[in-house]
């Protein structure tokens, strides 16, 4: 296995967010290698606890030997959060209703630098690999789901994900080659892009870039996964609990953006009403008016932080 190692994204930011403090439970629903977690470890310790999900085996082991050395009581699930509520349940946790829950909440919702930069899982065109792309590393890979996949459905998939303006052309084109089994690898499936969205130019992102992003994303069903983990989460933080959540994609903060305002207003009264009949009260109140960007001091150490966007929210007392 590849050594593990990945620079966390606005760690400072997370910790300012979160204020972790010893005793304290904490819910990682990414934990990747455990850059974030094994900094707010540091703050939990001792006798506080970590829970963490991940559905990628090797980050799971990474992340457990990091962790080894706190003192904590710790859970790894290999699991996708999208099974969040089920599988915490099934492990005997309680939630803020049976006076349970965690008083921090992160996720990360980007890929670890690793699963980037080990050519044979497939998500970069970097370098010829295997057409993969799955984060648990089980399951349907990318050629597989290419092979089966739909004109209309995959041209759908790569407008809706990654706005890809010749989402048709270029879903006619993969499919057809799909189907005589031409999209093995990722150089295949990058220059597929290329005859229908052009050659990289110098200073511009690779065409096959947004593309590739799509198809990880049905791939691994990734936005199903955040709808599912913003229905349940309320649910697990305790009293004064903080959630932040870092995005990387459009499609993932305008989720958890538009998730935040409804705990914050959940008023569904027709705004010429005087007064509120629906009776909905406020879950708590966001951490900051826009999302916290990288800072250019940041980027400089760490370039893949440049999409990155935390945004938080304190559940009620």
């Amino acid at each position: 296995m590849p050594e593990f190692n990945h620079i966390p994204v606005l760690l400072k930011d997370v910790l300012n967010m979160l204020a972790p403090k010893p005793g304290e439970r904490y819910l990682d629903v990414t934990l990747g290698g455990a850059g974030h977690a094994a900094a707010i470890a540091q703050h939990i310790a001792p006798n506080g606890e970590l829970v963490g999900f991940d559905r990628d085996p090797d980050a799971q082991r990474a992340a457990q030997q990091k962790l080894a050395s706190f003192q904590l009581k710790t859970t790894f699930i290999q699991s996708s959060f999208i099974d969040m509520d089920e599988q915490l349940r099934a492990l005997g946790f309680e939630d803020r209703s049976q006076n349970g829950g965690f008083d921090m909440v992160l996720a990360d919702l980007g890929l670890s630098s690793p699963q980037i930069d080990n050519a044979q899982r497939g998500f970069s065109f970097q370098t010829d690999a295997p057409l993969d792309m799955r984060m648990s590393q089980s399951g349907e890979t990318a050629a597989e789901f290419l092979a089966r996949v739909d004109e209309t459905t995959l041209a759908d998939i790569l407008y809706q994900y990654s706005d890809i303006r010749q989402s048709r052309a270029l879903a006619r084109r993969i499919c057809e080659h799909a189907r005589q089994g031409e999209v093995q690898t990722t150089s295949q499936l990058a220059e597929l892009c290329c005859g229908i969205m052009g050659y990289p130019r110098p200073g511009h992102p690779h065409p096959a870039t947004r593309v590739f992003q799509a198809i990880r994303i049905a791939v691994n069903d990734e936005f199903a996964a955040i709808d599912a983990f913003l229905q349940a989460i309320p649910k697990w933080m305790k009293p004064a609990g903080r959630l932040a959540i870092i995005s990387f994609h459009s499609g993932e903060d305008r989720r958890v953006k538009e998730a935040m305002h409804r705990w914050q207003n959940p008023c569904t009264c027709p705004p010429r009403l005087p007064v509120c009949i629906c009776h909905k009260v406020p879950l708590g109140h966001t951490l900051s008016k826009k999302a916290i960007e990288a800072t250019p001091e940041e980027l400089a150490q760490n370039s893949r932080a440049r999409s990155a966007k935390l945004r938080g929210f304190v559940f009620n007392a």
